[in-house]
């Protein structure tokens, strides 16, 4: 993006922080043997986030997202793995929208719900091991119900 373009995105509201993770964002694509996944299916806006999480010893030793939508998403999505990154679930259940946004130096009014987006996604991601850690604890085999 030329100089002129950068400043017309930032005095429609976005900050230098949030022009670079949707420029250039971080932790993008699928994961190779991700043991979680967290979905938001946002119809109403058509953004659609999925991240992916690979758990190791109570840590998120990897994170990658997937976003189709606006660049807002795909900025807050981006920022969401930077914060998750390395950290132990129980902290990684703080980042929200709010922590996103803050991040991100905020995001205009009308994109405001993108960093929900992302901290939903994320809290799915979270959710989806959890779920799977207790299920393996308790013993039952993964992907056999009923079994």
């Amino acid at each position: 993006m030329g100089a002129a373009q950068l400043n017309a995105t930032e005095s429609a509201g976005y900050s230098a922080t949030t022009v670079e993770h949707f420029r250039q964002p971080r932790n993008v694509g699928r994961l190779d043997n991700a043991n979680a996944l967290g979905v938001v299916d946002d119809k109403r806006t058509e953004n659609f986030i999925s991240i992916y999480l690979r758990v190791e010893d109570g840590r998120i030793a990897a994170v990658t997202f997937r976003t189709f939508g606006c660049s807002a998403c795909i900025a807050a999505s981006s920022m969401a793995t930077v914060l998750a990154s390395g950290k132990e679930l129980v902290k990684a259940r703080n980042i929200d929208a709010r922590r996103l946004l803050a991040a991100l130096d905020g995001l205009p009014q009308g994109k405001r719900h993108c960093a929900e987006l992302a901290a939903r996604a994320l809290a799915a991601a979270l959710d989806d091991y959890a779920q799977k850690d207790e299920t393996r604890r308790r013993g039952d085999p993964i992907g056999h119900p009923g079994t």
